[in-house]
């Protein structure tokens, strides 16, 4: 029976009924009896009754580390309200004296309780590492799916797949061909990283061949894991069933060993493998380096079953990412091609402007990213995405598409009088010539048979000089005419001798009498500036509102929805008196502002044109300073695009 500590540390120490408990630690009034999982406390009333020195033995028992058992008479219980201590922590009471077989009963007890608690200790400890890593892994997936660079993708696909593995290296291959027969694919080596070393790295292109461990992968659809490449049997056999050989060269080389290895399929929606992340040397710690050949053999471990499912699950994840970039992509250069052949109309079209589009396009772009550093003004807090340049890319290189729907000959004009028209005003001019030229000889024949000799020979004289003159004076009606159809500034002047001109008659073959020049040909030759009469004019400007509604009819996805709108304010004005709506200042928005300037600009410097020659850039940038005074482009945006320098980005001409 046991009545005192000291029964109780000799009944541990001798009895074997307690055998798998042992003797932790005792004192006055206390025994600490420990077993498998964990340890329990006899407390005896000159303990348990002293709340000063009770109170460590319950600390510890709320912390789960050591339930107290109250050791004493129903008296003791009973004096001492040994029941007001339940409220502390684990207590338990058990009456004194105790049999064995009683004391066995109650640390079997109390053995099971800390089981218990043990394994809900584990249970949550689990629990709490698995909520981490499943949190871990929605944290990458989201961070895989909304990048859209294919080399950024792949870069942080392999940190990730390293960071929960803990691998000092690794490299991404990604797989490239349409063939059926995948061995007829071949894998590029697109992707490598490494904590301990530093080596050079170089795309490659390696055929899918099954003796490589990247190759066999993708043919198998499998993971592979390698414990350690250094300890492969002979190919068949033991750990190495896939018959691979192991060349060290590299590793002398570098002085960098491969040992452990785990390559993982990435496999697409569709189930084919797309690519494959390889992780080298799995380490006991993530922030060992791997400097020495005894690191190699004491730092880098097996991947393990547990890092082999996490790597598997980012894996799967990472291939449906890099499948949906690699179809954006797609998407991105079919979209771009689309672009390429829109402009490609265009300038097929009218060539004269070849080259234009892609010009203000680069103008644009550039603007837009200079217009970031700007720290102070109404763009300091101006920020342009990857998708935005995009977005400006594509409304500027589309600006003009709406030209496709202006009448060719229009378009195209570059006279004041078009072609067939200018034809028609020489041949008739050369009309009225032959037919002076006739009126004249028909004079001459009359005076010859009318009039005597000498009188005769007067008369062919004043009609050689009057018809002379009029023939000079017709001459210098045609050469006006000419000069008045080029698309240079005609002025007040020479408005009115072209109307004097028109009022000249001559008569035709049936006697009708018609002017020198046609209403039409007249109201061309009056153009004051350029050559579009007001309706050629309104036809041109109708290429934005064109443009517009062609755009729109495009489904450009969230990420470019305002591409139509970009591209079809072009014209417009901060002062209001932009075409085709006349939108005001507020409601035209940066991109379409810089592209705006980036416009004029490049219409002003461009080649010379069959209606226009080049303006030099210091005189075409005193051209946009003038519009800027009189209201109608962005002040800040041109002292930027001034003070950057931005007319150097565009392309040779």
């Amino acid at each position: 029976m046991i009545e005192s500590p000291s029964d109780l540390i000799e009944a541990i120490a001798g009895d074997g009924r307690l055998r798998g408990y042992d003797l932790r630690s005792s004192g006055p009034g206390y025994v600490e009896v420990g077993f498998v999982t964990g340890s329990t406390v006899f407390t005896w009333p000159p303990v348990w009754r002293d709340r000063g020195k009770i109170e460590a033995h319950l600390r510890r028992a709320r912390a789960g580390y050591a339930p107290v058992v109250l050791v004493g008479s129903d008296a003791d219980f009973r004096d001492a309200r040994a029941d007001a201590l339940l409220e502390d922590g684990e207590v338990s009471a058990i009456c004194a004296p105790i049999g064995i077989e009683r004391l066995v009963i109650h640390l079997h007890n109390l053995w099971e309780l800390c089981r218990l608690r043990r394994t809900a200790a584990d249970g949550e400890m689990l629990s709490d590492r698995y909520q981490s890593e499943i949190d871990e892994i929605n944290a990458i997936g989201r961070a895989l799916s909304s990048q859209r660079n294919i080399d950024k993708l792949l870069a942080l696909i392999l940190e990730k797949c390293r960071y929960v593995t803990n691998a000092d290296a690794g490299s991404v291959y990604v797989v490239e061909g349409e063939d059926e027969d995948v061995s007829k694919r071949t894998l590029r080596f697109k992707v490598s990283q490494n904590d301990s070393a530093q080596l050079d790295f170089s795309e490659l292109a390696l055929p899918v061949d099954p003796s490589s461990i990247v190759g066999r992968c993708v043919i198998s659809r499998e993971v592979i894991n390698i414990p350690d490449s250094y300890k492969l049997a002979p190919p068949g056999t033991g750990n190495n069933p896939w018959g691979f050989r192991h060349n060290r060269a590299f590793d002398e080389k570098t002085r960098y060993q491969t040992r452990s290895i785990l390559a993982v399929p990435m496999i697409d929606a569709g189930g084919q493998v797309i690519g494959v992340v390889q992780l080298i040397n799995r380490k006991r710690r993530i922030e060992h380096r791997l400097d020495s050949p005894e690191d190699f053999e004491s730092r880098v471990v097996p991947f393990d079953p547990r890092s082999q499912r996490l790597a598997e699950t980012l894996a799967s994840q990472a291939g449906i990412s890099l499948e949906n970039t690699l179809l954006y992509e797609d998407i991105r250069q079919l979209f771009e091609g689309f672009v390429t052949a829109a402009v490609t109309a265009i300038e097929q079209r009218d060539p004269t402007t070849s080259g234009h589009s892609q010009r203000v396009a680069d103008l644009t772009v550039k603007l837009a990213q200079v217009t970031e550093r700007e720290t102070t003004g109404p763009y300091a807090g101006y920020r342009a995405s990857y998708e935005e340049l995009k977005q400006i890319e594509y409304a500027a290189l589309l600006h003009d598409f709406g030209k496709v729907g202006v009448r060719e000959h229009v378009l195209v004009k570059a006279k004041k009088l078009y072609e067939s028209d200018r034809e028609m005003v020489l041949q008739r001019f050369d009309y009225i010539r032959r037919d002076l030229e006739a009126e004249g000889e028909r004079l001459k024949v009359d005076a010859l048979l009318r009039l005597p000799r000498d009188q005769a020979l007067r008369e062919l004289e004043r009609l050689d000089r009057a018809y002379g003159g009029r023939m000079r004076e017709l001459d210098a009606f045609l050469e006006f005419v000419l000069a008045a159809n080029e698309p240079s500034l005609l002025g007040e002047e020479g408005v009115v001798r072209i109307g004097d001109i028109a009022h000249r008659t001559y008569k035709d073959p049936r006697g009708l009498e018609l002017p020198y020049l046609r209403a039409g040909e007249v109201e061309k030759l009056q153009i004051r500036r350029g050559s579009l009469t007001a309706p050629e004019r309104l036809q041109i400007e109708s290429h934005v509102t064109h443009t517009y509604n062609f755009l729109r009819q495009i489904p450009w996805g969230r990420a470019f929805r305002s591409v139509p709108e970009y591209a079809g304010s072009h014209h417009e004005k901060l002062d209001g008196t932009g075409y085709p709506r006349g939108l005001p200042a507020e409601a035209i928005a940066p991109p379409t502002r810089m592209m705006t300037i980036s416009d004029i600009y490049d219409a002003l410097t461009a080649k010379d044109r069959p209606y226009k020659p080049a303006v030099p850039p210091p005189r075409a940038l005193d051209i946009l300073t003038d519009e800027v005074k009189r209201g109608k482009l962005d002040p800040e945006l041109f002292r930027i695009f001034l003070e950057a320098k931005v007319w150097h980005v565009t392309l040779p001409r």
